[in-house]
């Protein structure tokens, strides 16, 4: 797919399993990272974060919106994203694995929220740590340390912005463990309380997001 100049693959439910059962099994660090509508309205203007992005050895689609307007109209595809059914399959193999978790985060209260919301998908998940991520980035020497003391199988973000695709990217090389989930903190997870202004920042994006495409195709379609 390319949407606003970021080139995307779209895995089935059945492809993206395959690779994560890989990922879980080949003694390297694996990036996947969720992907929204309002990092791809940045990353069609930043080209560090269009290039962060495509350098993930997986990406997800978040919103079902980015399938309609890359055109992929299959029903079940659509029932996945919005379902979040790679995330609970993905929790489920974890705990059958006897696999062990870590947790980043930009505040304590969403660390906290994080860790009740993938309970809710999963009973059973074993989280063996967490860190704070400071915005002036001062603690990345310890977070990486507490890492690889704790030595997780698998470590799950969800931080503001392009923050955490930098992370992602720059801490990857240091970190002992198998499989790195970036989660946007655009996406709901679950049925916890969403904010009135959080829904309304949704609308918002949807919109931006929508016109943008449509001006982009419509660009490409003069140029060619």
């Amino acid at each position: 797919m390319d949407i606003l100049g970021v080139t995307l693959t779209d895995y089935s439910l059945k492809e993206s399993l395959f690779l994560l059962d890989g990922f879980l099994e080949n003694g390297a660090l694996n990036t996947i990272l969720y992907v929204t509508t309002p990092m791809l309205i940045l990353a069609g203007k930043d080209e560090n974060e269009k290039e962060r992005i495509e350098s993930m050895d997986m990406t997800l689609c978040g919103e079902s919106d980015i399938l309609r307007v890359a055109k992929i109209e299959s029903k079940s595809r659509s029932y996945e994203v919005e379902n979040l059914v790679f995330l609970k399959e993905f929790l489920r193999r974890i705990v059958r694995g006897g696999k062990t978790i870590y947790l980043l985060s930009d505040s304590e209260e969403d660390a906290q929220k994080l860790r009740d919301e993938l309970k809710d998908f999963q009973r059973g998940i074993a989280v063996r740590g967490y860190q704070i991520i400071k915005e002036d980035a001062e603690n990345v020497e310890e977070v990486v340390n507490d890492i690889n003391d704790i030595a997780p199988s698998v470590i799950i973000s969800r931080m503001a912005g392009s923050r955490q695709e930098q992370w992602m990217l720059e801490a990857k090389p240091y970190i002992n463990a198998e499989v790195w989930l970036g989660i946007s903190k655009d996406m709901k997870l679950g049925e916890r309380h969403e904010s009135f202004q959080k829904k309304a920042m949704s609308r918002i994006y949807k919109k931006m997001f929508h016109d943008r495409m449509n001006r982009y195709n419509g660009e490409n379609e003069k140029n060619q």
